[in-house]
């Protein structure tokens, strides 16, 4: 169910005057890696070569950006996957139905292009355990690990929701 508040907060196609926003947003994400020149990089490229199964989405509440997801071809493209990424909800914002928005819009996407699956990876479940427990809810469920993916016990998890049968 969602929040309250949640009755403000609009989903839009990202657009380049989006990214020191979302930007600011993975800066927040703990990690050894730089993921915000990660992130820069990717979605830079996704700006300067669209393509229709690529397409990334924020959230916003009164013109502030407060959270971000993606969908494309992903590491291994298939005429009958996507794959999500980059779903990230300000800290002050969670709870409010902002990545429940994100997804509907991400899986309204998948549907239109035919699309069977979503997929995404996703770090250690322990330390992430709502985020973990968020996509189990929402009909993901794990079907492959890489052990030590990102070192010592951070395993990479690979997700995936049926969405239907392709067109």
């Amino acid at each position: 169910m969602l929040g309250e508040a949640s009755n403000d907060v609009q989903i839009r196609r990202f657009v380049v005057d989006d990214m020191v926003q979302v930007l600011g947003l993975i800066s927040q994400i703990s990690s050894e890696d730089d993921l915000v020149h990660s992130a820069r990089t990717q979605f830079f490229a996704e700006l300067e070569n669209p393509h229709e199964t690529v397409v990334r989405f924020v959230a916003t509440n009164k013109g502030i950006v407060i959270g971000t997801m993606g969908v494309g071809p992903g590491p291994l493209p298939s005429s009958r996957v996507l794959w999500a990424d980059w779903l990230i909800v300000d800290p002050c914002q969670r709870r409010r139905g902002v990545a429940k928005l994100l997804y509907a819009e991400i899986e309204a996407h998948a549907l239109r292009l035919g699309k069977m699956y979503l997929c995404l990876d996703m770090g250690n479940i322990d330390r992430e355990r709502a985020a973990y427990l968020f996509h189990q809810r929402n009909g993901f469920q794990i079907v492959g690990q890489i052990s030590d993916y990102w070192g010592k016990f951070e395993h990479l998890h690979i997700m995936t929701k049926f969405l239907g049968a392709a067109a």
